[in-house]
């Protein structure tokens, strides 16, 4: 079976519940043999000299600031434009079900 073949990627949307139409199939084929190109790009790197890092940034992060109280809104003034207030808080329709 070719590596990237029509019936791999149905069987991988079948696998993920998906439906896929046979033009999708041969986006996802031309997506696919450009990741594994740059994936071999990037294995086709020299890095026999090169020294591990466990985490990516060796000097603490010190840009932050002191997070400062400024104006700060009335809980009336923060939900007078609320369609529905329901004990002191924004009440939405319910979106999950």
């Amino acid at each position: 079976m070719e590596k990237f073949s029509s019936e791999y990627f149905r069987k991988l949307a079948n696998d993920l519940k998906f439906e896929v139409s046979d033009e999708e199939i041969e986006e996802l084929k031309k997506d696919f043999i450009e990741v594994e190109k740059q994936v071999e790009l990037f294995d086709s790197i020299d890095t026999d000299n090169v020294k591990e890092m466990v985490y990516p940034f060796e000097t603490p992060t010190v840009f932050l600031r002191e997070d400062e109280t400024g104006e700060v809104l009335s809980q009336k003034d923060a939900l007078k434009n609320a369609k529905d207030v329901r004990m002191g808080h924004v009440h939405v329709p319910k979106v999950v079900k």
